[in-house]
């Protein structure tokens, strides 16, 4: 299993594998989409990540935040549950703040769900260095609020 580029041949294995994880309705999946393609159409700054077993297992989606002295936002970090406690999220975000950390990225903010269901995602980030730095009070949805994680690299 390698991390490699993202490169656009990925774009069908990735997106089965999100929309078949329940987790992103048709909007965010249509959204994630569109931005892949366009990251291989005209060329950006932002980085997609692929974990690779002769098929995408697992992607990283990263962005520098606009109007922002070198702050980035790991928008998308999703391994296929046959796939969860190998090490693989692991290596997506150390394939990740290194890059970044190239560009001079001072600090990488991750904004997950307050839901029950998205328990492991925060127990994940904590694990990785990552500290709770705000939350928005239904931000997605009544009863869904927005947490914010950030790791400093000064």
């Amino acid at each position: 299993m390698q991390i490699r580029p993202s490169t656009l041949a990925d774009k069908d294995a990735i997106f089965a594998m999100l929309a078949a994880s329940g987790k992103f309705d048709e909007e965010s999946l249509a959204f994630v989409e569109a931005t892949f393609v366009a990251h291989f159409e005209e060329p950006s700054e932002e980085l997609w990540f692929a974990a690779d077993d002769g098929e995408p297992i697992g992607v990283a989606y990263c962005s520098p935040e606009p109007v922002t002295n070198g702050t980035w936002n790991l928008i998308l970090l999703w391994v296929h549950p046959d796939h969860h406690g190998k090490g693989i999220g692991t290596r997506l975000v150390k394939a990740v703040e290194s890059a970044i950390k190239e560009q001079s990225a001072r600090l990488l903010i991750v904004e997950t769900s307050s839901l029950p269901s998205f328990a492991t995602a925060r127990a994940f980030y904590a694990t990785k260095g990552f500290s709770h730095e705000s939350t928005i009070r239904d931000f997605y949805d009544t009863g869904d609020d927005k947490l914010t994680f950030t790791k400093s690299f000064v």
